[in-house]
């Protein structure tokens, strides 16, 4: 069978007379009938019939059992479902019975809850009728405002919880009720802004309480400030009209007493109008009146309006939600003209924009008078007036520039005419310490201009170094220059003195003070080239006293300074007054000097340290040569003693040249003396004898290669290792050439290098 199959399939698939019905091809079928004709269509279909009808029967005859047993089980499923319907439709009878037993009962009951619900709902209309009567009759008792408001809210929830107005023997009751909300809202309403205006304290807060008996005390408040605002806005509008403030002032007064006078007053003006000008000097008088009226006199007023509201409000009981809204009502109140006054500033005319921004201290001064008036209870934030800052910070650079256009070369001349327009603006700007800021920021950099145009004139390099001469040209011009500068920097102290001690202690007389430093540099850099020409100078008459004749002679006079000396207090003096002195800055001066005076000592206290050979009396002498320094240096620096430790170091060396190698190791050593560790080091290699040469020898320098190298080495433990090395040189030449025994003085130094050395580490 299972052979059978797939043949038979297989034999028609494959035919392909039985395919093109197979496959139900319309086209091959009509084609069929030119290659075979009906008869013999209709015989080979047969013979296919005949052939799946033998099959079938094959398979039938095959599975005979099965077929049998299927229909013995299809009849017991018949028998089956048959019980199976009689059970369900008895069920069925049964269970209509049921319904009617428990649907008859249900309606009943739900009637019966319809006619109870409909009983209940007329009780509960009779029962707030009733109430509403009684309440009502309160009503007619009540003779305060706020009781009878407190009783109409009462009214209001009754008729809330049921719907009253349909009732007909209610109708005039509720309409009557209607009548006296109306009157309250209304003799409340009028009442509250005369209240608030004249400040009657129990006037306003019989009406407030009017309002919060009504639970309508949150919607008052925000009218009340919707109000205000419009007020502001039409004061804004009149005010940038250049209304005339005398009119402004009757027609407010006269206001005062009709609250819709108030609020219209505006309409005199059609909105968007231009005013008429007579002039813009003219116009800008009534304008900053005119602000003056509107700040100290219009915002003034509602200032003290809101504030005796919030009072009033706070000596109420209220609920958590009005109480948060009556602590903020003043922040809230500022705010809003905050913002009411920037917003008219970007919608304002462009000839009132320029003459607010041009004008801007004046505004910021009374508004700081407003704030004043008010006890600072409300402060204008630093954002309000920023759209105006720019334009009023740009003609104050004008200004500035103005006074420096085409000017190549200043002079005292320009820098006074700098000053007053900077004094100038300052004076306007003080009132406000944002715009007082500001405006120094732009006289700082009217400042740093000033000093760019006198810089391009700075001669520096070349000629302008030398310091042998008189001065020449250039240095000339630089003195000059440096003049100026320093003319200006006490012409600024002076403009911030002259501001007064409350400016003095600002941050932008900090700033202003801070920022002439920059000029100060150009002075430096001019004097510096000159300091530092005098250094070298000095550098090399120093040098000389290692050419010095008879310091290693056995008998030399004291009795005035060495020709090194002599020449150095000629050169100092000299060049000092011609060079230095004619600058007018005396703090440069001062400072430059003691910086030359401390190096001029430094120089001689190292040339002197490694002075070789020298003999007792050129001890003396050299002794006698620390005096005549201090009166070399006295016209560079009067009191030497500003010095410090470089003065109390001449001192020292003073003392101690003439002192033998143990005593000189005696009054040095400890710890925070006043001699460098090197400098005695250096001066112990002067008691030795020739093996024991001097570190700068033993490195083969020169005195000068070894200046040079303690000038770019501060480091006092780099100049230790460079007198240790000498030492170990020493040592080892003493070895090399066998000596029986060291320099005498060797272990002085070597011990006193040690100590130094810990002295150091432990630092």
């Amino acid at each position: 069978m299972e052979k059978t199959e797939p043949d038979i399939c297989d034999t028609m698939q494959n035919d392909d007379f039985f395919r093109i019905f197979l496959e139900d091809r319309q086209e091959a079928k009509a084609n069929l009938s030119t290659t075979m004709t009906i008869t013999e269509q209709i015989a080979k279909l047969s013979e296919g019939l005949e052939q799946i009808s033998a099959h079938l029967q094959t398979q039938v005859r095959g599975q005979y059992g099965a077929l049998l047993s299927q229909a013995n089980h299809a009849g017991r499923l018949h028998t089956a479902i048959s019980s199976i319907s009689g059970h369900i439709d008895s069920l069925q009878h049964s269970a209509d019975r049921l319904k009617k037993q428990i649907n008859v009962p249900y309606e009943q009951l739900e009637t019966q809850t319809k006619i109870l619900g409909h009983l209940h709902e007329a009780s509960h209309v009779l029962r707030q009728s009733g109430r509403f009567l009684q309440i009502y009759k309160a009503l007619d008792k009540a003779t305060e405002l706020p009781e009878q408001a407190r009783i109409v809210y009462e009214l209001e929830s009754v008729m809330e919880d049921v719907d009253l107005s349909q009732i007909e023997f209610l109708k005039d009751e509720i309409s009557a009720m209607t009548a006296v909300k109306a009157r309250l809202v209304k003799v409340a309403n009028r009442d509250l802004f005369q209240g608030i205006q004249n400040a009657k304290e129990d006037e306003t807060k019989n009406c407030l309480k009017i309002f919060l008996n009504l639970k309508t005390l949150a919607k008052c408040l925000e009218n009340i400030s919707a109000t205000y605002q419009r007020y502001i806005r039409d004061s804004i509008k009149e005010c940038y009209a250049a209304s005339d403030v005398g009119k402004l002032r009757k027609q407010d007064t006269s206001s005062g007493s009709n609250n819709k006078d108030k609020i219209d007053r505006g309409s005199t003006k059609g909105p968007g109008k231009a005013p008429v000008l007579g002039s813009s000097t003219h116009f800008r008088t009534k304008l900053w009146q005119a602000l003056e009226w509107l700040f100290l006199d219009e915002f003034y007023s509602y200032c003290q309006q809101i504030a005796f509201l919030q009072r009033c409000l706070l000596g109420l009981p209220l609920s958590e939600d009005c109480l948060t809204m009556a602590k903020t009502i003043g922040k809230d109140f500022w705010n809003k003209l905050e913002k009411q006054l920037i917003e008219s500033f970007s919608t304002a005319q462009p000839h009132v924009y320029q003459a607010l921004q041009q004008g801007l201290p004046k505004m910021l001064s009374v508004a700081r008078a407003l704030e004043k008036k008010i006890d600072n209870a409300f402060v204008f934030g630093e954002k309000t007036f920023v759209a105006l800052e720019a334009g009023y910070l740009e003609k104050c650079a004008n200004n500035l520039k103005t006074v420096l256009v085409d000017i190549d070369f200043p002079n005292q001349e320009v820098i006074d005419n700098v000053v007053r327009v900077a004094s100038t603006e300052l004076n306007a700007a003080i009132v406000d310490d944002r715009l007082t800021r500001q405006v120094t920021d732009v006289i700082c950099a009217s400042n740093q201009d000033l000093w760019n145009r006198i810089e391009r004139n700075v001669k520096l390099g070349g000629d302008t170094q030398q310091v042998l001469d008189n001065p020449n040209v250039s240095q000339s011009q630089n003195i000059t220059l440096a003049n100026i500068v320093h003319y200006h920097h006490e012409a600024i102290c002076r403009l911030i003195q002259n501001l007064g001690p409350n400016f003095v202690s600002t941050d932008s007389a900090t700033k202003l003070k801070k920022s002439l430093n920059d000029g100060r540099t150009i002075t430096l850099a001019i004097m510096q080239q000159l300091i530092a020409s005098i250094h070298s100078a000095v550098n090399i008459i120093l040098l000389s006293m290692h050419r010095e004749p008879g310091l290693n002679t056995a008998s030399i006079s004291t009795a005035g300074p060495s020709f090194y000396m002599k020449e150095l207090q000629d050169f100092l003096v000299r060049s000092w007054n011609s060079h230095i002195v004619p600058f007018a800055d005396k703090s440069v001066i001062d400072e430059s000097g003691q910086h030359l005076a401390a190096r001029c000592i430094e120089l001689f206290v190292q040339n002197v340290s490694i002075l070789r050979p020298i003999s007792n009396s050129g001890r003396q002498r050299l002794k006698a040569d620390c005096h005549h320094l201090e009166l070399a240096l006295k016209p560079i620096v009067p009191d030497l003693a500003v010095l410090g430790k470089s003065f109390r170091l001449l001192r020292a060396m003073s003392s101690l040249l003439a002192v033998s190698a143990e005593e000189l190791i005696e009054h040095t050593s400890g710890a925070g003396g006043v001699v460098p560790s090197y400098i005695v080091l250096f001066m112990l290699f002067g008691f030795a004898g020739p093996d024991l040469a001097s570190p700068h020898a033993t490195a083969g320098w020169s005195n000068e290669k070894l200046i040079q190298w303690l000038e770019s080495h501060s480091s006092e433990r780099d100049r230790l290792e460079l007198i240790t090395g000498a030492l170990q040189k020493y040592r080892a030449v003493v070895r090399q050439k066998n000596i029986s025994q060291y320099d005498v003085v060797y272990p002085l130094i070597a011990n006193y290098l040690e100590e130094s050395l810990k002295e150091l580490a432990s630092q």
